[in-house]
């Protein structure tokens, strides 16, 4: 078999620190917000932010002090890594009901090679890409991106 016979999917939590913080509290999401470094340690930084804040252009990496000029009214929430992580092994532990092979990438990005397991389910690779994504926003309550290649 070579490479591309293979079937990978990567698998990557949209705006993840942020989904989490929304589901934590669900109002967010009806404001901008950023889940930042703490200020007071001098990493007050956006680490993540949701689709609200992304339309006043903050960024990923930005000072929050900036992010507050772009945008006033933003809300900014420290992070919960723990339940980050909660969440992370929540989708890994659907990821493997797919296949055995899940190798993560980081906290909220994995690849799954369903090479061997495919036809399992039904043996097209966008309708399990499809049905993954579903899956996860249905049972976990956040959205991924499921991107299909060998």
């Amino acid at each position: 078999m070579t490479d591309t016979d293979r079937i990978i999917f990567h698998c990557d939590c949209n705006s993840f620190f942020a989904s989490c913080e929304e589901l934590l509290e669900p109002s967010l999401k009806d404001v901008p917000m950023a889940v930042t470094g703490d200020p007071e340690s001098r990493h007050g930084v956006i680490l993540a932010k949701n689709q609200r804040a992304k339309k006043y252009g903050i960024v990923t990496g930005e000072p929050v002090v900036q992010a507050k000029r772009k945008c006033p009214g933003l809300i900014c929430v420290l992070s919960h890594h723990d339940f980050y992580r909660e969440i992370c092994d929540r989708i890994n532990s659907i990821y493997v009901e797919y296949t055995d092979l899940v190798e993560k990438a980081s906290i909220d990005e994995s690849y799954l090679d369903v090479t061997n397991s495919l036809h399992l389910f039904g043996g097209d690779a966008k309708k399990l890409a499809d049905s993954i994504r579903e899956r996860i926003k249905e049972e976990i309550g956040i959205t991924i991106s499921v991107g299909v290649s060998f």
